[in-house]
């Protein structure tokens, strides 16, 4: 597999997973109501399924390239979701809840210096769980996906 198609499928992967994730995550809510599990339920299934998508879309290519395509693929996808984590909070309607969240962790009417580090922190811990979850549904996804077309040669 060359670095051009795993570009290519990491592009894919990008775009189904906003695709898949909003309507997930909508029924998620509605079902499970709305709680930290309906979001992260909803969020892994969209990557399990976008990775399955990718797989079966490009299952030949990641056949040939086996388990190295396949780790490739994850890590920069892995990258990928790293940047959409850490680029949130440059979202207008996040301004409010980071600065609410702090607050209401720890009480306090100001946020102290002490307390921003101590939220930062723990939100750069739930990062590394993280991808270290994406990585490894994003494998089941992909190695999946790869085993569900058939052959050409066969």
């Amino acid at each position: 597999m060359k670095f051009g198609d795993t570009i290519t499928a990491v592009a894919l992967y990008g775009v189904l997973q906003i695709l898949l994730a909003f309507p997930l995550t909508i029924v998620m809510l509605q079902t499970l109501g709305v709680t930290m599990v309906a979001h992260y339920s909803a969020g892994l299934t969209a990557v399990f399924l976008s990775m399955l998508f990718v797989g079966f879309f490009l299952g030949e290519e990641i056949r040939k390239g086996g388990r190295v395509a396949i780790l490739r693929i994850v890590v920069l996808s892995a990258f990928y979701e790293l940047l959409v984590v850490v680029f949130q909070p440059t979202l207008a309607d996040w301004i409010p809840f980071a600065i609410d969240k702090p607050k209401e962790a720890f009480d306090g009417t100001t946020v102290t210096t002490v307390e921003w580090f101590l939220y930062d922190l723990s939100r750069r811990g739930n990062m590394f769980f993280n991808l270290i979850i994406v990585i490894g549904v994003g494998f089941a996804g992909l190695y999946v996906g790869s085993r569900l077309r058939k052959s050409k040669t066969s």
